[in-house]
């Protein structure tokens, strides 16, 4: 991850909160929950504000913890809910000593360059139980790219389809679901995968 990304996310987090209320994700969301039992424990990296993923699934009655790197943002998340449990720290160091039944890595996974992308699958595995449920977005090809917004310059990186499945299967995960450039999700590249049991 670009180290300016986080201090982007600081200054645009005021503006982001306003913005980011539609919950255009929901159909991911609810495929995820299909695949994990309820209650179940939810980690969200990238939490951001806390909505509105973070807010769905918890007004559904999952357990969540929201790990984000951005100061500013967690600060809002927790003023948006108080009794909320979230972790301030980079997912590239995440050792939490706990597993989950799903993790969530939605729209902050691509902030990573190529090899931390790369050496997130083993931390993915470390902190899922047996079936549980990985959902992340990527870019839809290989590359770098840089987006603007609100006056801020983001960085984002993928890898390949092939590279995505294979470093997905050395990990013991199946792919549960792929979609490219889903238009009614804001054009957003998913993943939905599974890791399947020992």
């Amino acid at each position: 991850m670009k180290r300016d990304v986080f201090k982007s996310y600081d200054k645009i987090a005021d503006w982001f909160a306003e913005q980011r209320t539609t919950l255009i994700e929901k159909p991911y969301l609810d495929l995820l929950a299909a695949h994990i039992p309820f209650p179940a424990s939810i980690l969200d990296l990238g939490c951001g504000t806390g909505i509105p993923i973070y807010a769905y699934l918890r007004d559904k009655g999952y357990r969540l913890k929201g790990v984000d790197a951005s100061t500013a943002m967690l600060a809002i998340a927790q003023r948006n809910f108080p009794d909320g449990d979230f972790l301030e720290q980079d997912m590239r160091e995440l050792h939490l000593e706990e597993q989950f039944d799903a993790i969530i890595a939605w729209h902050s996974f691509f902030h990573l360059n190529m090899d931390e992308q790369r050496a997130m699958f083993p931390r993915f595995k470390e902190h899922l139980k047996p079936a549980g449920v990985l959902l992340f977005t990527s870019g839809p090809e290989e590359g770098e790219a840089w987006g603007m917004y609100h006056g801020e310059n983001l960085y984002h990186a993928s890898l390949g389809e092939k590279e995505y499945r294979q470093r997905l299967d050395e990990q013991g995960f199946e792919v549960l679901l792929h979609r490219q450039n889903d238009l009614n999700c804001g054009g957003a590249t998913v993943w939905l995968c599974q890791y399947k049991i020992p």
